[in-house]
């Protein structure tokens, strides 16, 4: 059912439409049933009165009877009185009664009227096409109003539904108008009976989803704290383990990368919390993609000092409008995916253009690249290129690529990868639009 408002007009006009013609139905069969007792009430009384003339032995006087009356005077068989319009054939059957026959090419009704005398007999005919006629135009005189109001009854009836379904469309415009994060209950007052129960269904459901957010707002802040001190402490006591034992051991070194994957998943899941469409562009700024990319080269230039890797940016400045924190996000899990899977002395380009009204972040490097057949599981949470043993030496927890695709799906732009016709090895390409007017945030 796509409409309730034309559900409720169609079924209506259907049910006013068929109850019309079923009444007209049936006021036709009872006109006709009227009609053809009163012709037979008159053919009657037309037969009583010939047979009184034929029994005084008197004439019927010309005129007497319309021309849309026939009448004959059998006796032993033979026609003996008729009138001047009708024929000298026999007009009916012999048997007493009601007959219907059809001559002159017009339907008439008979009764075939006994004589005292044995054999002898008065036929009388009346049209009946006259009486049936006048039946169906009275009929149609009543019916014919009633199919001319049928459109301003429509139009009756679709202001009927249109106001009784306001409130309806009242609790649709609040709900609409509601912001993504704005959990309020409902006004319940001014609603019928039947949606005061549906409001209050609906604030019970936004009351039970608000402690939902509000719980999960306060296990990030706390997961924050209560995950982070303690790798803090565990980072600490590895180094005074390291400083008291002398040279690292293999195991220490396994240890330290352990602890260092560690915390690089907990600020990856703690980032994929705080992107959470509901927190989503509360407050877009417009921000220099350029500068942001040059500030987290900054951050990543020990690691990528490292390996011994070249570094660079090219293109103009370009402005993009959306959330700081998100877009510094992706751009420092771009190079820092490139950083990770360049080898030493490899070279890692960032590229800054505008195609139109959208900018374009292009990311490549002189690595392995990757396999086409893993070119959409990338993106996948904790799905890592070769598994975890291959990528042993690789501090990562496979979801900065699935944070990056879930930061461009936030400002409805969209992401290429492929292979680098420059370098050779993988480059991810970022689309994002210039603004975010008129985009509504996923749900």
């Amino acid at each position: 059912m796509k409409s309730i408002r034309v559900f409720l007009i169609v079924v209506l006009l259907s049910i006013i439409c068929l109850v019309n013609f079923l009444a007209a139905l049936h006021g036709y069969r009872s006109s006709m049933a009227a009609a053809d007792r009163l012709l037979e009430k008159q053919i009657t009384n037309s037969a009583q009165m010939i047979a009184v003339l034929m029994s005084n032995s008197m004439e019927i006087p010309e005129g007497v009877f319309p021309e849309s009356v026939y009448y004959q005077y059998w006796h032993a068989g033979m026609l003996l009185k008729h009138s001047a319009n009708a024929p000298d054939t026999q007009l009916s059957a012999t048997e007493p009664g009601f007959h219907h026959e059809n001559f002159s090419g017009v339907r008439w009704k008979t009764l075939v009227y006994p004589l005292a005398p044995e054999q002898s007999q008065i036929i009388v005919a009346h049209r009946a096409d006259t009486y049936s006629n006048l039946s169906e135009e009275i009929i149609l005189k009543s019916i014919l109003p009633i199919i001319w109001v049928l459109p301003f009854l429509g139009l009756l009836i679709w202001l009927v539904v249109y106001f009784g379904l306001r409130p309806l469309h009242k609790l649709a415009s609040v709900l609409r108008q509601k912001k993504p994060d704005d959990l309020a209950p409902l006004e319940n007052e001014g609603y019928p009976a039947e949606l005061t129960e549906v409001v209050t269904s609906i604030n019970n459901l936004l009351e039970r989803l608000n402690g939902a957010f509000e719980r999960e707002r306060r296990f990030s802040a706390d997961a924050a704290h209560e995950l982070r001190t303690p790798l803090a402490v565990l980072k600490v006591g590895l180094h005074n383990l390291v400083e008291e034992s002398g040279p690292k051991s293999d195991n220490l070194q396994e240890l330290e990368k352990g602890v260092d994957r560690m915390g690089h998943s907990i600020e990856q899941i703690l980032a994929f919390h705080r992107l959470s469409p509901d927190r989503f562009l509360t407050n877009p700024e417009v921000i220099d993609i350029k500068e942001m990319a040059r500030q987290v080269i900054i951050d990543l230039y020990s690691a990528c000092a490292l390996k011994h890797q070249n570094i660079s940016i090219e293109g103009p400045t370009v402005n993009v409008e959306g959330d700081r924190f998100a877009l510094a996000t992706l751009t420092k899990n771009l190079v820092d995916n490139a950083i990770k899977y360049t080898p030493i002395n490899g070279t890692i380009i960032i590229t800054i253009a505008t195609q139109g009204t959208t900018a374009c972040i292009a990311v490549e490097d002189s690595g392995p690249g990757v396999k086409d057949a893993d070119l959409q599981k990338v993106f996948d949470r904790f799905y890592r290129v070769g598994g975890a043993i291959l990528q042993a030496d690789v501090i990562g927890s496979g979801l900065g690529l699935s944070i990056v695709d879930h930061i461009v799906q936030l400002h409805k732009g969209e992401i290429n990868m492929g292979v680098s016709t420059q370098l050779g090895g993988l480059k991810i390409s970022v689309i994002l639009p210039l603004t975010q007017k008129n985009l509504i945030p996923i749900d």
